[in-house]
């Protein structure tokens, strides 16, 4: 008997999703994913989590995914432990190098080259993973201390620390940082089959480091265009690869198409989701900007997948 693969609803505006939580919460899917992009129009992530936390019991919150460019890490840490107090443990923190433009600058960020957004994000996840368990500041290149007896709080509930997920499409430095401090990588609209690949790079950077694959989990975000034919997902793959391009993502890792799409009708979604799963995915993040979406997915998807694989 496979394991269940897990479902979360990934939405890069929540402002519809807030007088749904109830819902959500009581819904097939395991946890809600919002973003972090300074230019876009949707409300700050961790406040807006730490706001879902008092209004759900059972659903994970986190982000797909947090621009560690944008955020002072001790500020960070307390953001995040604070949303695992808030929700008794079901804070998960996604990170990455972030990659638009529109959020650097006109915000006041510079937009490092990509090696040394790298560098920093190796370095900010290492002081976060240090704040949250040790008594620690002052960075040393392997650990930050605290100076003058001060202590660093609140300590989240989860132990050692919630989750971290690094985003990335390609196996190269970013997921060496991963197998370095993460507990799961996150793909962004990428196919089965290309997942797969990737599949196999982790496996093998883990076995490099010595680190067990099984402590190192895959996800997998999609789009969702419900009803929709082949070609119809063919043409949103394309329109939103083009957009991220034109933002500044590499073509290297906007290689999509239509399978990077759950499309057609809820017996299809279904069959598409199971594709990831034996790709070796573990959670499928649902790109879903509408209540009727949540519904339709979590009463009439997902519950065919689990009948099947259980």
């Amino acid at each position: 008997m496979s394991k269940s693969l897990r479902f979360g609803l990934v939405t890069t505006d929540q402002g519809w999703l807030t007088n749904e939580l109830g819902a959500l919460d009581a819904s097939s899917f395991d946890a809600v994913y919002v973003v972090d992009h300074p230019a876009f129009p949707a409300p700050d992530p961790w406040t807006w989590l730490g706001f879902a936390a008092a209004r759900t019991e059972r659903i994970r919150l986190g982000t797909h995914v947090t621009g560690a460019p944008f955020h002072h890490p001790t500020a960070l840490a307390r953001e995040v432990a604070t949303v695992d107090r808030l929700s008794n443990g079901r804070a998960t923190l996604g990170i990455g190098t972030g990659y638009e433009r529109e959020d650097f600058e006109p915000f006041g960020f510079p937009m490092q080259p990509f090696a040394d957004r790298l560098a920093m994000l190796d370095e900010v996840l290492e002081i976060l993973r240090s704040l949250w368990t040790e008594d620690v500041t002052e960075f040393d290149g392997a650990h930050f201390r605290l100076s003058g007896g001060a202590r660093f709080g609140p300590k989240p509930v989860q132990s050692p620390h919630p989750p971290i997920v690094v985003g990335l499409n390609r196996a190269g430095e970013a997921l060496r940082i991963a197998v370095r401090h993460a507990q799961a990588i996150n793909t962004w609209q990428l196919g089965p089959a290309q997942v797969r690949d990737l599949h196999f790079e982790l496996e093998a950077a883990c076995e490099s480091a010595g680190r067990d694959p099984a402590t190192l989990e895959l996800t997998s975000d999609v789009l969702l265009a419900r009803d929709a034919s082949r070609s119809d997902a063919e043409r949103l793959a394309v329109l939103v690869r083009d957009a991220a391009r034109s933002w500044g993502r590499s073509p290297s890792v906007t290689e999509w198409g239509a399978e990077g799409v759950l499309h057609g009708d809820a017996e299809a979604v279904a069959e598409q989701a199971g594709r990831f799963q034996d790709a070796g995915v573990t959670e499928l993040g649902v790109a879903v900007n509408h209540v009727d979406e949540l519904h339709w997915f979590s009463e009439d998807v997902i519950p065919r997948l689990r009948g099947v694989r259980n």
